[in-house]
């Protein structure tokens, strides 16, 4: 990479966010020994590692399109570099292999993955419907000889909800596992403090990403943009088709904000956190559309018990409080100008709005819930029926 030279030699650079940092000049610091963060406090032995200097002074800041000082040799890793290395990679026995713990700051040029995986989901579902759904879908709902039987619009809407299910299913289930695998040893994980400060002496915004961070940031963006599309032309409408774009679109925004704005760890958090009970409820649906009672019971009672958990209780009190209370009690006086911004303000408030579709969707399973009561364990149609008017489809 590097040469020796380069690693003594310092670099200064201006840099922009978008908009809430466009403000701030960044003076990375190197020495020979490792690095050294704008306290002096030593963080990483790596001589190659940079660590922002902020100075707010500097009003005349000039924008820039990479995070990486311009007289540097070498480039971070960005989320499409990475990919074209795993392709070059799986073609070549020779070529190195991509180094998953690698740290930037996040790029716009990160998201020229995008399109790609815009690509890449819909035509997973149509090969998992073509191959596998369909099959199972007809095995599970009609019993043995169901290539026999006449196929009927009810029945026909059946089998297109249950693949609709099993589709998010495995969306749900390895988006949950990937996020767990990236984020589940990180230090964030189990404490909020460190979503702003580390490592070492480090504070927010100046913390980088590693490139499997990143990876997990592509895939969610990638599948709630393909989602909105999906719901427009692809899924069954329903009556809360504008609460569930609503939530899609502000999942996607709260996504780029979060990635741009450097809150990723929060939000590293809050995906595997959302991902959980869908799970269940998916489980939950499949089973009731197959008339196998008690797994759709089973099943639901886990998907009541893993939202009140946690999205009424982890989500508020442990997320929200550190994303509106927390981190003005860490970050320093100097460094409160940066979260005093329309950027930071527009991710909380979007995390808000989470909030609030959480407890209006709670009303909902509530009702379920009691109806599950009333009739001794039975679970009732989805309260979410058909646009159409079909009441007597179970969704």
């Amino acid at each position: 990479q590097s040469s020796s030279s380069s690693c003594s030699s310092s670099f200064s650079v201006h840099v922009f966010f978008w908009t809430p940092f466009r403000h701030l000049s960044f003076h990375p610091i190197q020495t020979d020994s490792g690095l050294l963060s704008y306290r002096n406090g030593p963080v990483h032995p790596h001589p190659l590692a940079r660590v922002p200097r902020i100075n707010f002074a500097n009003k005349q800041a000039r924008p820039f399109s990479a995070p990486w000082a311009s007289g540097s040799k070498s480039r971070p890793p960005t989320a499409m570099a990475s990919l074209l290395e795993i392709f070059v990679g799986s073609c070549s026995s020779s070529a190195p292999p991509v180094d998953w713990e690698a740290e930037a700051y996040p790029e716009y040029a990160d998201y020229a993955v995008l399109p790609l995986l815009l690509a890449f989901f819909p035509a997973l579902r149509l090969l998992l419907n073509q191959f596998l759904f369909e099959v199972l879908a007809r095995r599970l709902i009609f019993g043995k000889g169901y290539d026999k039987l006449v196929e009927t619009d009810e029945r026909r809407k059946k089998i297109n909800k249950f693949k609709e299910s099993a589709w998010k299913f495995v969306y749900y289930l390895s988006a949950e596992l990937f996020s767990l695998s990236v984020t589940y040893n990180e230090s964030w994980f189990t404490n909020t403090r460190y979503f702003w400060v580390g490592p070492g002496e480090q504070l927010w915004p100046d913390q980088k990403m590693k490139l499997k961070l990143k990876a997990v940031y592509m895939y969610a963006a990638g599948f709630y943009v393909y989602s909105i599309f999906d719901l427009l032309f692809w899924e069954t409408r329903r009556k809360d088709f504008g609460v569930m774009m609503s939530h899609h679109v502000a999942t996607v925004v709260l996504i780029v904000v979060s990635y741009i704005c450097r809150l990723s760890r929060p939000g590293s958090v809050i995906l595997p956190l959302h991902d959980a009970s869908d799970i269940f409820l998916e489980i939950g649906k499949m089973a009731k559309y197959s008339s196998c009672e008690w797994l759709a019971v089973v099943a639901f009672l886990l998907f009541v018990a893993s939202w009140i958990l946690l999205r009424l209780i982890v989500f508020p009190f442990w997320i929200l409080r550190s994303t509106s209370y927390e981190i003005a009690m860490i970050v320093d006086n100097e460094n409160r100008k940066i979260y005093r911004t329309s950027y930071y303000y527009l991710f909380n408030t979007l995390l808000f709005s989470l909030l609030v579709f959480h407890i209006y969707w709670w009303v909902l399973i509530y009702r379920m819930l009691v109806k599950q009561i009333q009739s001794r364990g039975h679970v009732g149609e989805d309260v979410r029926s058909d646009s159409e008017g079909e009441n007597n489809h179970e969704d």
